[in-house]
């Protein structure tokens, strides 16, 4: 098989594969407008604020559900001031 098919095939599965992760709605600045981190996370894990994100009885977090804990890492780690 030629070399630029399978390229252009392995390329086109990449995409497709990343392109509804990209397209997922991971604005921090949304976090912001109920949040201040310093204060509310404070103390907190990484994994204790995604577990908090994802905890289905906060209805301002439904949004959160269908993002992976990857994602969420990321909005945390753009928020929180490193240590």
């Amino acid at each position: 098989m030629n070399k630029k098919i399978v390229a252009g095939l392995c390329l086109w599965g990449f995409s497709s594969a990343a392109l509804p992760v990209l397209a997922a709605d991971t604005d921090p600045q949304q976090c912001l407008e109920c949040h201040e981190p310093i204060e509310d996370w404070a103390g907190m894990t990484v994994d204790e604020i995604i577990a908090e994100a994802k905890a289905p009885d906060n209805k301002r977090h439904e949004a959160n559900q269908a993002l992976t804990d990857e994602q969420l890492k990321l909005i945390i780690g753009e928020l929180m001031p490193p240590k």
